[in-house]
């Protein structure tokens, strides 16, 4: 476990420091307001996927009352976001498990160099890897705040060191537990949910199927990372204002790279 600092000049702990820039500008620079979300400042909010928890100190910045609830499977970033969920005030709570269509353990690719790209579907991972390679090797033209923080992380200086990229998107296959959102949703005793945020590389599908018909109206809004391609997103993205939510699409950073990344904004 390590220690960054963000660049408002807080300190998080952190299983990579060159990982942090990255995502705290991909999370601290989404407008949420201006895609029709809103942060109710003492509402439910659950994150799905939540890595270090740089979404939960997001929310715990406007959502001074909040609940907020950060599910991690993996053991080793898991632990960093228990460090971090339990240093906001108040503490959000972290729970070390994938969420699915249904109960049960599972294989993923755990990334030890970039473990934000760790993933159960084994095809996003390689597409995300290959993407983050092009960023980082100069084959994919970044934008310029991107390229600003590939260059304040470093990343930049040793993009050129083929030995060290390769380790560094080399994966390693560990088990994690899965349960299903409504299953959790019924053990934590909640009824509504002002935001649920998933970003689980790949498995955003399985983790909305785990969902019971009954408890989709308990859903106010969504923000949905899809890793699946732009044609999944907009059956995804249809499927939700079929269930009576506005919706809208923009892309994630790692786009710049060829990695067919999308966010979905869903709003009753």
């Amino acid at each position: 476990m390590q220690s960054a600092t963000l660049p408002d000049g807080r300190s998080v702990f952190c299983v990579n420091t060159y990982e942090v820039d990255f995502g705290a500008h991909e999370i601290f620079s989404d407008d949420l307001a201006a895609h029709g979300l809103s942060l109710p400042a003492d509402g439910t909010y659950l994150d799905v996927g939540a890595n270090i928890g740089l979404f939960s100190l997001y929310l715990r910045d406007h959502c001074p009352q909040a609940r907020i609830i950060a599910f991690e499977p993996m053991q080793a970033v898991f632990a960093v976001l228990e460090r971090n969920a339990a240093a906001l005030v108040p503490p959000a709570q972290a729970i070390q498990l994938a969420l699915g269509a249904e109960p049960g353990w599972a294989e993923f690719d755990y990334f030890p160099g970039v473990a934000a790209l760790s993933t159960q579907n084994r095809a996003v991972g390689q597409t995300m890897a290959a993407g983050l390679r092009q960023l980082l090797g100069g084959g994919a033209i970044a934008g310029g705040d991107v390229q600003d923080v590939l260059e304040r992380s470093g990343a930049s200086q040793v993009a050129a060191d083929t030995a060290f990229l390769d380790h560094l998107l080399r994966p390693e296959t560990v088990r994690a537990q899965i349960d299903t959102l409504s299953a959790q949703m019924q053990a934590l005793g909640i009824d509504r949910v002002d935001l649920l945020k998933i970003d689980t590389e790949g498995a955003e599908r399985e983790v909305l199927a785990g969902l019971d018909e009954a408890d989709w109206p308990k859903i106010q809004q969504m923000l949905v990372e899809v890793h699946l391609g732009e044609e999944v997103t907009e059956i995804m993205a249809e499927d939700l204002r079929r269930r009576g939510f506005r919706t809208s699409i923009g892309t994630h950073p790692l786009a710049q790279g060829g990695a067919a990344v999308f966010h979905i904004y869903a709003a009753r």
